[in-house]
């Protein structure tokens, strides 16, 4: 395992927990691509993945320990984020050269519920 990418992937998500874009700016590349497929939104370059970072209007909270998965260059990131009243699951895949991120592709999807005929193959969820 590359603790290095390793090392950078989790100092990213301790960064964005705490809201600190001078650290951010530091791990991730000058030209890094950052997609968001649900509102078919791109953005590339430092600038204007951090920018808009910061003007995202309802700023996310992490409602959960997230759960970081990965190997060499590429990591999974997997948790609850709170929007307000509302919680959404979400689910990041980075990819990192050089000890910084170059690249990002996010999903964020609220809960919906199970369907009954589905129930008697369920485990409880705790």
């Amino acid at each position: 395992m590359d603790t290095t990418s390793q090392a950078v992937f989790a100092q990213f998500f301790e960064a964005a927990e705490r809201g600190d874009m001078e650290a951010l700016a530091s791990l991730v590349h000058d030209d890094v691509l950052m997609e968001w497929p649900q509102s078919g939104e791109r953005f590339r370059g430092r600038e204007n993945a951090l920018g808009a970072l910061s003007a995202t209007e309802v700023k996310p909270e992490f409602a959960g320990e997230p759960r970081l998965v990965g190997e060499g260059d590429v990591w999974i990131a997997m948790m609850p984020l709170r929007y307000g009243d509302e919680v959404s699951h979400y689910v990041g895949v980075f990819e990192i050269e050089g000890g910084k991120i170059r690249r990002s592709t996010e999903y964020f999807s609220a809960p919906f519920p199970a369907q009954e005929s589905r129930a008697r193959y369920a485990e409880p969820r705790t």
